[in-house]
């Protein structure tokens, strides 16, 4: 039961951090292209992860 909790929480601090990349490399878009294509491939990185950890718990 606790390793299902804490499978939750890693996937719930991910989405969180995939939304504060994200929203981060959109406000510095227009000032810092480089720092926002680099914001948005660490994004994509946590973003695959959350995937295979919410198909890995739905089996």
């Amino acid at each position: 039961m606790f390793s299902w909790k804490k499978n939750n929480d890693r996937i719930q601090n991910l989405r969180e951090k995939y939304s504060r990349l994200m929203r981060r490399a959109y406000e510095i878009a227009p000032k810092n292209k480089k720092k926002s294509d680099f914001l948005n491939k660490e994004a994509r990185q946590i973003l695959q992860e959350l995937r295979k950890l919410e198909l890995n718990h739905l089996h």
